[in-house]
């Protein structure tokens, strides 16, 4: 049974840290040539999208965050870590190229790379995301109604049904596989040098936003980890020790101890909150996408006009409101300026993170 459950850790390692490197290669990648056949080449890798210098930058993090976790020698705890990273990094994709990238473009009125761009990925990103795939028989063994297949108690309870209805379409072959570097080049194929370098700045301020994420939504996660607090008490201790802070200066370094822990001392809660925040960002983008289309009484926003639109009414009826709520709160409502007629990168006001924003919205 130990042999088994070992066994079983180590698969779960090797797989999320395989699917790591082929998006660590396939985005290197991205920036070789607008050419499909030609960007699939392994041996072209350009330091255009950064290369290997990104690759190994990017390795050695992973290594940083394994050798933080609590018992970095837990198959299970790496194990873990890995299947978050994993799915926070495709989350981050599928959120730069299906929204950020195609706002990008549309505002800019540039139609054809926007209509290029979501033509390709109703193909591409589902691959990539943990979307249910059912196979092919799945309809004749069906789960019962509002059963979650990807639910721990749902495959306990039904774990032939549960294997059928997310298996994929032919769950036992063994060519089951996704190509990640495949479906990542389908998304950008097409598209122009100077569209992909549009491309390229879209997904690294996607990087930019998650470091802010982190960096503000510090209190929740360090609330919910004992061992956070008690560094955090020992870090105030020391202090006191060594010199009299002011309130606002031990509040400003706590502040910084806290980011500190949450990125480099706690890496499963930092993967957990950026999973959580991404997730919470496509389920808006739906609400926001069928509010428009009912506003507008419209099948689709692909337009700069109708675009253009929906920006002013969304800008007046929603974002206007949220942040309105959210200074009321902190009693700076005489800092908010005219209603937002633009949805693209706008600021959350001053003291409230991107989160509070999204869920305000």
């Amino acid at each position: 049974q130990a042999a088994l459950r070992a066994l079983h850790l180590s698969l779960e390692i090797v797989d999320a840290f395989h699917d790591v490197v082929s998006y660590l290669l396939a985005f290197a990648q991205l920036g070789n040539s607008p050419n499909c056949l030609r960007a699939l080449n392994p041996e072209l890798l350009t330091p255009d999208w950064g290369g290997t210098d990104r690759i190994e930058s990017e390795l050695q993090e992973i290594q940083k965050m394994i050798d933080s976790l609590q018992n970095p020698v837990d198959r299970s705890e790496v194990a873990q870590l890995l299947a978050l990273h994993r799915e926070v990094i495709f989350l981050q994709f599928d959120a730069a190229i299906r929204h950020r990238l195609q706002e990008a473009f549309l505002s800019s009125g540039n139609v054809s790379a926007y209509q290029s761009v979501t033509d390709r990925l109703y193909h591409a990103l589902p691959p990539l995301s943990n979307s249910v795939i059912q196979s092919a028989v799945a309809s004749q063994l069906r789960l019962p109604q509002l059963l979650d297949p990807q639910s721990g108690r749902t495959v306990m309870h039904f774990p032939w049904r549960t294997f059928l209805m997310d298996g994929g379409l032919f769950p036992v072959t063994i060519n089951n596989t996704i190509n990640i570097n495949y479906n990542m080049q389908l998304c950008l194929c097409s598209l122009s040098d100077a569209d992909r370098r549009v491309a390229h700045g879209e997904l690294l301020a996607m990087q930019f936003l998650m470091e802010d994420v982190l960096q503000n939504s510090y209190g929740c996660a360090v609330e919910d980890h004992a061992d956070s607090q008690a560094s955090l008490a020992k870090s105030k201790q020391q202090n006191l020790a060594e010199t009299v802070d002011s309130s606002d200066k031990w509040l400003e370094n706590s502040k910084k101890m806290c980011k500190l822990l949450l990125r480099h001392h706690d890496p499963v809660i930092s993967c957990n909150l950026l999973r959580t925040f991404l997730i919470l960002w496509k389920q808006l983008e739906i609400l926001k996408a069928e509010w428009g289309w009912l506003k507008l009484r419209v099948e689709d926003i692909n337009t700069v006009p109708l675009y253009k639109m929906f920006c002013e009414q969304y800008g007046s009826n929603i974002l206007y409101p949220a942040m309105k709520a959210i200074v009321r709160q902190t009693g700076t409502e005489e800092e908010l300026g005219e209603p937002v007629t633009s949805t693209q990168h706008v600021l959350p006001p001053r003291g409230a993170s991107e989160m509070e924003m999204k869920v305000y919205r």
